[in-house]
Parts: C-alpha cells; sequence; structure tokens
C-alpha cells in the first residue's frame, strides 16, 4: 500500500512539473513574441523617422537657398533705393519696375510642411530629443518669416501701390533683419543633426554670414 501511495505521489510530483514548464514555455513564447513584435514595431518607427529627417532636411535645403537668394536681391534693392535718394531722386514717386534688376517684390516663401507632417503624425517620438528639441526651436524662428509672408501677400492683393519704392525699402529691410537670424539657426542648430540625411549646405563668405554669425552668438546653446 505504501509503495502504491509513494508511486501515486511521484506521478502527481512529475505531472505538476511538466504543467509548471508547459506554463512557462507558453509564457516565454508569448513574452519573446510580444518583444520581436515590438523590436519590428521600433524598427519600422526608426525607418519612419530617418524617412522625415530625409524629407525636413531637403526642406532646409529649399529654404536655404531661398533665404539667400532672397536677402541678396533684396539688398541690393534698398542699395539703389538709398543711392536714388542720396542722389535726390524723387523716390516717393517712383515704383520697383524702375530698378534695375527688379524681379518683383515676391517674399521667400519657405516651406515646413514636412516638419509639419511629422509633428500631426507623431513621428516627433522616434526622433532623438536633441534633433527634435533643435528643430523645433529652428522652425519657431522661421514662423516670423512666415507670418511676415501671409502679411505681404495680403498686401500685395489689397494696395495696388505695394511696390512703390517707399513701401518696398521698408518690407525688404524687415526681411534683410529676419533672414540672417533664420539661416543662422539652421547653420548653427541644423546642419550638425541633418548633414548625414542631406542638409549639407554653408553660407560662403560675405554679408549674409557676416550678419548670421553675429546673430547665432546670442544664443543660449546650452539649452539645446
Amino acid at each position: 500500500m505504501l509503495k502504491y501511495k509513494k508511486r501515486f505521489r511521484h506521478q502527481r510530483i512529475s505531472t505538476g512539473v511538466l504543467i509548471t514548464l508547459e506554463i512557462f514555455a507558453i509564457v516565454t513564447g508569448v513574452m519573446l513574441g510580444f518583444l520581436a513584435n515590438e523590436w519590428r514595431e521600433n524598427r519600422a518607427n526608426q525607418k519612419v523617422a530617418e524617412h522625415a529627417l530625409q524629407s525636413i532636411a531637403a526642406e532646409f535645403r529649399f529654404n536655404h537657398q531661398q533665404m539667400e537668394e532672397t536677402y541678396y536681391y533684396y539688398s541690393n534693392i534698398i542699395e539703389q533705393i538709398d543711392s536714388l535718394r542720396i542722389a535726390g531722386e524723387p523716390v516717393s514717386e517712383m515704383y520697383g519696375y524702375q530698378l534695375e534688376g527688379f524681379r518683383g517684390a515676391t517674399p521667400p516663401m519657405l516651406r515646413s510642411s514636412a516638419y509639419n507632417m511629422v509633428m500631426v503624425t507623431g513621428i516627433i517620438k522616434d526622433i532623438p530629443f536633441e534633433t527634435a528639441n533643435r528643430l523645433a526651436f529652428i522652425y519657431t524662428v522661421q514662423s516670423l518669416i512666415e507670418k511676415l509672408d501671409d502679411a505681404n501677400m495680403i498686401n500685395f492683393t489689397q494696395d495696388p501701390g505695394f511696390t512703390a519704392l517707399r513701401n518696398l525699402r521698408h518690407m525688404f529691410i524687415l526681411y534683410t533683419d529676419l533672414i540672417p537670424s533664420v539661416i543662422g539657426t539652421y547653420q548653427l542648430l541644423g546642419l550638425p543633426v541633418l548633414e548625414e540625411y542631406g542638409y549639407d549646405m554653408r553660407l560662403s563668405d560675405g554679408e549674409l554670414k557676416a550678419k548670421s554669425d553675429e546673430q547665432i552668438n546670442f544664443l543660449d546653446l546650452d539649452r539645446f
């Protein structure tokens, strides 16, 4: 009788061990499945984030070129207007088309759609914090030009005398004051984190670079 009891107890222990091992195997399998799925999702999210940064870098390249061309074009027009004023010409009665090389008063119209999509879709959470922090600051500074663009587009449609030299000079000076700050943040904060994604443009020596360097000296780099 005692022999049968021992055998029964042994069978119960063996069955309990097998059940425990089976449960452990199931739990381990489920956990590994979750981990593998999470790894795949993180990898996919990382690829999406990489593509997003490439799109933002392309946006930076376009905006950089727009700002650089606009700055020197506007500076040239301002110089011509000031020369006419010094010469005693009736500047208040003159219009832009009377100036050499005048191409209109079209604002630079900087792009921010790639960054806005990154924010709206939540991709920003998969971008390194330092990069995301720098981009947020850059686009905040850039929004000053975008707001100025919007205001001037309204003036284009409402003021038939918008291209009068007195109006052009005021508007162009606003842009030539803002552009060095914006493109300066591109160079100081954007270039280090976006160069590998395609934004590798640098300012050539000249007035714009000098002004940009002067502006970015006031930035508190510790916050980035």
